[in-house]
C-alpha cells in the first residue's frame, strides 16, 4: 500500500487535551483506516530533509532508533520489525515512502487500507507533513483554552509534570494553536479541517459525516463509539481513561466550575485574544488583585525557563526533553492498581519489538507537552 493509493494518510493534530485522543478511536472505527499509538518521531528524523533520498544506512539507522519507542509498538500484533527486510523492499528510499511503509503494514495487521497519525505536537509540524505528503489530509481539532487548562491540570500532576500550570497551559494552548491555525488555513480546504471539541461532542453524528465527507470515506455506525474502539487497543491508565466512557458533553465548560477566579483571569489573560478571534466568548471575570499579578509574574518566569531549558537540551541533540523525567515517579488516578502479569493461558498483550526493555510504566502521554518547536 502507498499513501496515494489510499488518498493520502490523515494526521490529526491538536493542543494536549483537546479530544485528539476521542478522535483517533472514532477513525479507527472505520475498517479502512488505523492510527497507532502517538508516535512523534516524525518531526525529529526528517525535519531537516523532508523530502531527500536516504541512503540504505540511514534508514536502517532510523528505523533502529524507531524501535525504542516502545508507546509507539504497543499495538503492534506482529513478529518484531526486521528494519533491513522493511528497507529492502522499497524500490525508492525517501522519507515518506519510509514512513508509508511502516505505518502502512501496522495498518494492515487491523484489515485497514489506510493509516493515520495523530500527536499533541503535531500543530506545529504541519507544514512538514504536507512537505512529505502532497496528498495527505490534516484533521485539527480545537478546544476552549480554559476547558484545555483545566483538563491539563487534572491530568499531568507530579514531580515529572512540575512545568505544568495554568500559565503553562493556556500559553501552550495558544503557541501551538496559532502555528497550527497559521500553516492550516492557508492549505488548500481540500487538505486542510477544523473540528471543534464541543461540536464533536454535542452533535458527533453530523460531525464524523462531515469528517467522512473530508476524508472521502463511508462513514461506519462505529465511529460513534469510541469507548469500544478504546478497549481493543493498547492504552496507557490514568490520563486517557475518559475515552473509555461514551462521548458526552459534560466537560465543556467546567473550567467555570473547576478554575479558580483568579486562574480563570490568568487563562483569559494569555489566550483571551485567540479565545475570542475563534469565537468563544469572554467572561467578564474582574480586575486581578496584586497577589494574582505577582503569581502570574512568577509563572511566565518559570515558563521562560523551562523553555530556555528546553532549547539547550534540544541543541545538543535531546529532540524529547519529556524523556529526561521518566525516571521520576508517576502519579496514579485514584482507583488505578499497578498493571499485573497476564493469567496463565490469557490472550497475550501486543509486545514491542525488543530493543529497549519495556518498563511497567509506559511513556506518560502528557510528556510531549514539553517538547515545542
Amino acid at each position: 500500500m502507498t499513501a496515494s493509493d489510499a488518498s493520502g494518510p490523515i494526521f490529526v493534530v491538536g493542543v494536549a487535551r483537546s479530544g485528539t485522543t476521542m478522535l483517533r478511536y472514532m477513525l479507527c472505527g472505520n475498517p479502512r483506516i488505523y492510527i497507532p499509538p502517538e508516535s512523534n518521531f516524525i518531526p525529529r528524523f526528517f525535519r531537516k530533509h523532508p523530502t531527500e533520498e536516504l541512503t540504505r544506512d540511514r534508514a536502517l539507522r532510523i528505523l533502529e532508533q524507531v524501535r525504542s519507542y516502545v508507546t509507539f509498538w504497543r499495538d503492534w500484533r506482529e513478529d518484531p520489525l526486521d528494519p533491513r527486510e522493511l528497507v529492502d523492499g522499497l524500490d525508492r528510499l525517501t522519507p515518506a515512502t519510509l514512513i508509508d511503509a511502516l505505518y502502512g503494514r501496522y495498518a494492515r495487521q487491523y484489515g485497514a487500507e489506510r493509516w493515520g497519525d495523530k500527536s499533541t505536537i503535531y500543530p506545529s509540524w504541519i507544514e512538514l507533513f504536507v512537505q512529505m505528503f502532497p496528498t495527505c489530509k490534516i484533521v485539527h481539532v480545537i478546544r476552549d483554552a480554559r476547558d484545555v487548562t483545566v483538563s491539563s491540570l487534572d491530568a499531568y500532576r507530579g514531580p515529572r509534570f512540575f512545568y505544568m500550570d495554568p500559565y503553562y497551559a493556556s500559553r501552550m494552548w495558544r503557541e501551538r494553536l496559532t502555528a497550527g491555525l497559521a500553516v492550516g488555513r492557508r492549505l488548500p480546504p481540500e487538505r486542510y479541517h477544523e473540528i471543534r471539541y464541543e461540536d464533536l461532542t454535542a452533535d458527533p453524528e453530523h460531525r464524523v459525516r462531515e469528517l467522512c465527507a473530508f476524508l472521502d470515506e463511508e462513514f461506519h455506525p462505529a465511529m460513534l463509539s469510541p469507548d469500544k474502539e478504546a478497549l481493543k487497543h493498547y492504552h496507557s491508565f490514568g490520563i486517557h481513561q475518559r475515552v473509555r466512557g461514551e462521548v458526552t458533553t459534560a466537560r465543556s465548560g467546567r473550567w467555570r466550575r473547576d478554575l479558580s477566579p483568579g486562574d480563570q483571569r490568568l487563562v483569559q489573560r494569555v489566550a483571551g485574544g485567540l479565545l475570542s478571534e475563534l469565537g468563544y466568548p469572554l467572561e467578564d471575570l474582574g480586575r486581578a488583585g496584586r497577589a494574582e499579578r505577582l503569581r502570574a509574574t512568577g509563572l511566565r518566569a518559570k515558563f521562560a525557563l523551562v523553555d530556555l531549558a528546553r532549547h539547550v537540551l534540544r541543541a545538543v541533540g535531546i529532540f524529547n526533553p519529556a524523556r529526561l523525567l521518566l525516571g521520576l515517579p508517576r502519579r496514579r488516578p485514584p482507583g488505578t492498581v499497578r498493571p499485573t502479569r497476564p493469567p496463565e493461558g490469557s490472550a497475550p498483550r501486543p509486545t514491542a519489538p525488543a530493543v529497549a526493555p519495556r518498563t511497567e510504566e509506559p511513556t506518560p502521554a502528557g510528556a510531549s507537552d514539553l517538547e515545542r518547536t
